[in-house]
């Protein structure tokens, strides 16, 4: 079960991560996310798996959202091929990156109030073993924020940062966004002590 949050707060502007351990919890959250989105009127963008895309897009059709996600108020690109648009000598070039977020946020925003995106492009970099371009493509993101408005939610696997070596890199890429959302095994503590217990061990291994 994802962790709640009032998807419909995210027409606000906001760059927030979520660290996931199986798909089911993030599609969960995706599904809600984009859903809400939809229903309210946003423009929604997805850039994801080839996997995670048609889950997705599964989910949104099942709600009765088919016509939104086949009409002009969804976009929907594979990370990879999205990335490979602006990447040069594996860093995202500013200008670049830029120019193709930007239409896109035009393509969906046209006549509508506000612009959700959702996007795998930081996790693909980091299982690439490229974290440094992931966090600098985070920058990027928050300095494309500044003159436009839409909320990006970035997902990362959990899995990928295993290790006292991947600690700098997880806490570079936690500064960068606004709200950080735990993985399902902390979101799925029933109560607060045992949530507690949890913060405290995490303190003791720290």
């Amino acid at each position: 079960m994802a962790i709640a949050l009032d998807w419909r707060e995210k027409s606000k502007s906001q760059h927030f991560v979520q660290f996931y351990e199986t798909d089911t919890f993030l599609l969960d959250s995706l599904s809600e996310y984009i859903g809400t989105g939809l229903k309210v009127g946003d423009g929604c963008i997805v850039l994801a798996t080839k996997p995670h895309r048609e889950s997705l897009e599964e989910r949104l059709k099942g709600d009765g959202l088919e016509g939104a996600v086949v009409g002009d108020q969804y976009v929907s690109s594979d990370a990879g091929i999205t990335l490979s648009r602006f990447m040069v000598d594996g860093s995202p070039d500013p200008a670049r990156f830029t120019e193709v977020v930007r239409s896109m946020i035009a393509q969906v925003g046209k006549g509508r109030r506000h612009v959700r995106i959702f996007g795998e492009l930081v996790a693909l970099l980091c299982a690439d073993g490229n974290g440094a371009a992931a966090i600098c493509l985070e920058e990027l993101w928050n300095d494309l924020g500044k003159t436009h408005s839409f909320s990006l939610f970035c997902a990362y696997p959990m899995h990928g940062f295993g290790g006292e070596v991947y600690e700098a890199e997880f806490t570079k890429i936690c500064q960068q966004h606004s709200r950080v959302v735990p993985a399902e095994s902390y979101s799925a503590l029933a109560s607060p002590d045992d949530r507690l217990r949890a913060i405290t061990l995490l303190q003791q291994k720290a």
